[in-house]
């Protein structure tokens, strides 16, 4: 099992405002634009407007993600080339899941499950993985990609080599 690319995830209301908040207050630098609900920052962490209808959504409830008091705003979220590998380590083990393998609304399949103390922990295809199984599956199609998985069609060129 190999976990690549630990990114803090914070849980946000509104990622355009916390992009402001980010870039003009703090003086951050945005590396990733995912259709404006998700930004990715130089600096090494990442902020996520949870959509209505996604998995953390329905299963930690929209009140205690957006509640500024909740110890349940943030994530750590690595990606993988063997999901299959990681979850069945994981229930070898006994881990407590938030939920197993889903596919998330833009196509990536993830899984989420704690850490001793409670922790979130995300697990999820990595990008070129479940872009180039998009892209297949959309007839190599990079506009129909785009549009299913919110990554620009410039990104998607970059992500895929093409």
């Amino acid at each position: 099992m190999e976990l690549k690319n630990c990114t803090p995830v914070l849980f946000v209301k509104n990622a355009g405002i916390s992009k402001v908040f980010y870039v003009e207050v703090l003086g951050m630098t945005v590396t990733s634009d995912f259709g404006g609900l998700n930004y990715m920052f130089k600096e090494g962490f990442a902020v996520w407007q949870i959509m209505e209808g996604n998995i953390v959504s329905k299963t930690l409830g929209r009140d205690n993600i957006e509640n500024a008091q909740s110890r349940i705003r943030f994530e750590l979220c690595f990606e993988t080339e063997d999901l299959e590998s990681v979850y069945k380590t994981l229930k070898e083990n006994g881990i407590k899941f938030l939920h197993e393998i889903n596919t998330e609304l833009w196509g990536q399949r993830t899984i989420r499950f704690y850490d001793p103390d409670g922790h979130l922990i995300e697990v999820g295809e990595a990008m070129f993985v479940f872009l180039n199984r998009i892209y297949n599956e959309e007839g190599k199609d990079l506009e129909a990609t785009s549009m299913r998985t919110f990554v620009p069609v410039e990104g998607l060129k970059q992500i895929l080599g093409l």
